[in-house]
């Protein structure tokens, strides 16, 4: 890190990115609420997150250009329901909106502000939801808003025989590292999107539980020249078992970290297009 994201102790004061603060005032519980909240919602964490992930002036440029909107998803009140939003990177957001046409097929795993985001941009959305209240929560939220283009599936984890066993980055294993999901198998939850032939979708979103597995069901769903979106691909393990798959079957067309929507870190939302 260079000298200008260090922090310095001198006397009574910290000296973090030339902005000093009395000592006293870090050690006080009330300045830890401040650092988990009001810290990661500044400009400072911005121009650090900047900092530690820009690979390039072109890609720190871009970062940039996101700063008001990631400033004002933060705001309270804010949400990717009420937004009709998809909750992924900003670019990614910019870059399906331009990229979606009124005929695409979609299918997510995991609904959301997502599943409006697509409904009003697609001819058909399928959406599988492991989460029993968010599904009839998102059910009734779709048919507030009128839309009949959207097909859903309530699929939960199931317990699994034999936990100690379970390697999470295994796409056969069906595994989630989500609290409380660790002893359940989402194979039916991965593999919903059976109910489909072979390249039906033009973009297939896995931004829900075991997504090593629901990213190996998804591929042969794909059409040639459609688009695969896994979002927080900055966990290893996400991708770890398909290094090979993407570069044989994939272009990559976004792999970077930007500024998210909602949340103050940077992410990843991986875009790979099908050759």
């Amino acid at each position: 890190m260079s000298c200008c994201g260090s922090t310095h102790f001198c006397d009574n004061f910290v000296f973090f990115t030339n902005i000093a603060l009395p000592l006293q005032a870090w050690n006080s519980p009330s300045s830890k609420l401040c650092t988990r909240v009001s810290w990661k919602k500044s400009t400072l964490f911005f121009w650090l997150e900047t900092n530690r992930y820009a690979e390039n002036a072109a890609h720190r440029r871009q970062i940039y250009s996101y700063k008001s909107r990631w400033t004002a998803s933060l705001q309270p009140g804010r949400n990717s329901v009420d937004d009709e939003s998809a909750w992924l990177t900003f670019a990614a957001i910019d870059y399906l909106q331009d990229w979606l046409k009124p005929e695409h097929r979609v299918f997510e795993y995991g609904g959301g502000g997502s599943t409006l985001f697509f409904c009003q941009r697609a001819a058909f959305v399928a959406t599988v939801e492991n989460n029993k209240d968010w599904f009839q929560t998102l059910t009734a939220k779709l048919r507030e808003k009128g839309y009949q283009n959207w097909e859903g599936y309530y699929a939960e984890g199931e317990p699994l025989t034999d936990p100690a066993e379970v390697d999470i980055a295994n796409p056969n294993h069906f595994a989630s590292a989500a609290p409380s999901l660790e002893n359940h198998s989402f194979e039916r939850y991965a593999k919903t999107i059976d109910h489909y032939p072979e390249a039906t979708f033009d973009l297939i979103l896995v931004d829900g539980r075991s997504r090593p597995a629901c990213v190996q069901a998804a591929i042969p769903h794909l059409k040639s020249g459609g688009l695969l979106v896994l979002d927080n691909a900055e966990r290893p393990y996400y991708t770890a078992a398909f290094k090979q798959v993407f570069a044989d079957q994939f272009e990559v067309i976004m792999d970077q970290r930007f500024p998210c929507v909602y949340v103050p870190q940077f992410t990843i939302t991986l875009i790979l297009k099908k050759k």
